[in-house]
């Protein structure tokens, strides 16, 4: 809740997903927590009309759908709007699992408000995006409440926000989806040419069910149900797994974790959905049998460079948190929190604060596809959160990023399992990231001369600061130990 009043583009009390990991320690049981957007009852499959990709442009559409959309209709504005998850998600762990009166978590955040608190990252963020916050008058009043772009130092109370948030601890989390906070949210959506109804509000759950879970190496690896996209991270390990332990960070290491990744985000974009509206083939994805079969090329050939053709560029800005969270009675949470890009939609309904994130842009605009846009839909995100089960601990993991997620989130569980590093190791350590084909990114942290030998390989290299944003991990060793480790970025350990 925290969160959501002091970095509202990663993530808000509209967000549009919340996704999580539970392990109980009463039972020992690990569950998934879905709180995924889903889409409302009035959309339609060609309600964007999209056309080819504009040429040049490099945008959301552009990268992972190949087409654009008139004024990005399905990004930000009412339209972009499904039913929000992340209120859900923190009533759902909270009925569930919650030790405090609802009104005390409510409370600090209260106090946030009424204390003020620095702008600090968000000052960075309304920055960036002035030119489509202008386009909300509702949002640059939130966001810029004197007219006056903020600093960081800048004191902000969220203006607004308070009303929100006395109606949640007076009435409880349900009143986002039931009562005058639901009303006030289908009220403004519907006023300007969005689907949501009150109706969807007052017909989502979410939902607690088993994970998806491998067994790999000698660790069990859990990660929430599709169409989270933690799939893909558990089917990147099943392919790194038909090989032996390579040295940690050497150049074999980087190649054959890039060449694997390619593969991975191939039949994410072919086959990942919503599975009530698509055939997806899950046991097949996760097998071994198909793991060994994928990865033919790459044992047959170690050294290829697969250049199936060039990708787009792929930069653009999300908006993402991640916490993760042990006590020693052996529960642990891996919680991933989001809004989409930054500030999702850039909607934000009056009189409340709330910024509403944009689910419908985790649906493909093109109809036919296998994730369309249809009514109920539960939209494709790209959320790694992991829990995993060694013989020597229980770690619970997870980071923000985009399309980098499934790739650093693959790194990080590899060096937790094969390389004992602990949550602070691998959270800090170097990270790279491939998409469907070259060029893919290397982290400033990977040696030099790696770097060299993986652009003699034939690879082509971007090497930022960092890949993905901050890592969060909590352990709790055998001996019932309780440790956890961090960083705010790829590149800024703390």
């Amino acid at each position: 809740m925290a969160c959501c009043m002091l970095q509202p583009a990663s993530t808000g009390v509209g967000g549009y997903v919340g996704c999580a990991l539970i392990k109980d320690a009463a039972t020992g049981e690990v569950y998934s927590v879905d709180a995924n957007a889903q889409a409302p009852a009035g959309v339609t499959e060609d309600m964007f009309n999209p056309r080819p990709a504009d040429e040049g442009v490099s945008g959301l559409n552009e990268s992972e759908y190949r087409c654009s959309v008139q004024d990005n209709e399905n990004i930000h504005g009412a339209k972009a709007v499904a039913i929000p998850g992340m209120a859900a998600a923190m009533g759902t762990i909270w009925e569930r699992w919650g030790k405090l009166k609802w009104a005390d978590i409510v409370a600090p955040s209260q106090k946030l408000l009424e204390d003020g608190f620095p702008y600090a990252a968000t000052a960075g963020h309304i920055k960036s995006l002035r030119e489509q916050i202008r386009r909300f008058p509702d949002t640059e009043k939130h966001l810029v409440p004197e007219g006056k772009e903020p600093t960081a130092e800048d004191l902000w109370h969220r203006p607004d926000m308070e009303w929100t948030l006395q109606r949640l601890a007076e009435h409880g989390w349900r009143e986002f989806y039931e009562g005058e906070i639901a009303q006030r949210i289908a009220d403004h959506i519907q006023q300007n040419g969005g689907a949501l109804t009150l109706s969807d509000l007052a017909g989502y759950e979410a939902r607690v069910t088993e994970p998806l879970s491998i067994t790999y190496r000698e660790a069990r690896v859990h990660t929430p149900i599709l169409p989270n996209g933690g799939l893909s991270v558990l089917q990147n390990l099943k392919m790194w797994e038909q090989f032996e332990i390579p040295e940690q960070d050497s150049p074999q290491f980087w190649h054959r974790f890039l060449e694997i990744s390619k593969l991975t985000w191939r039949d994410r974009l072919t086959y990942l959905a919503d599975p009530a509206f698509a055939d997806v083939p899950v046991e097949r994805l996760l097998s071994a049998d198909y793991a060994r079969g994928r990865t033919e090329t790459i044992r047959n050939f170690p050294q290829h460079v697969d250049k199936l053709k060039p990708a787009p560029n792929e930069e653009f800005g999300h908006g993402t948190l991640h916490l993760s969270t042990a006590d020693s009675e052996g529960n642990l949470v891996s919680f991933t929190i989001s809004q989409g890009m930054g500030f999702g939609s850039l909607v934000t309904v009056p009189g409340t604060g709330i910024i509403l994130g944009h689910g419908i842009c985790r649906l493909d605009p093109r109809p036919g596809q296998a994730n369309s846009i249809a009514p109920g839909k539960r939209v494709l995100n790209n959320t790694g959160t992991l829990m995993i089960e060694a013989p020597d601990r229980d770690i619970a993991v997870g980071l923000p990023g985009g399309r980098k997620i499934i790739s650093a989130a693959t790194t990080i569980a590899i060096r937790l399992i094969d390389y004992a590093s602990t949550g602070y190791e691998a959270a800090t350590a170097a990270r790279a990231h491939a998409g469907i084909s070259e060029p893919v990114l290397i982290s400033e942290a990977v040696p030099e001369y790696v770097r060299e030998s993986l652009v003699e390989m034939g690879h082509s290299l971007d090497w930022p600061a960092g890949v993905a944003g901050g890592c969060h991990a909590a352990e709790r060793l055998a001996d019932g130990t309780i440790q956890a480790g961090g960083n705010t970025w790829a590149a800024a350990p703390e």
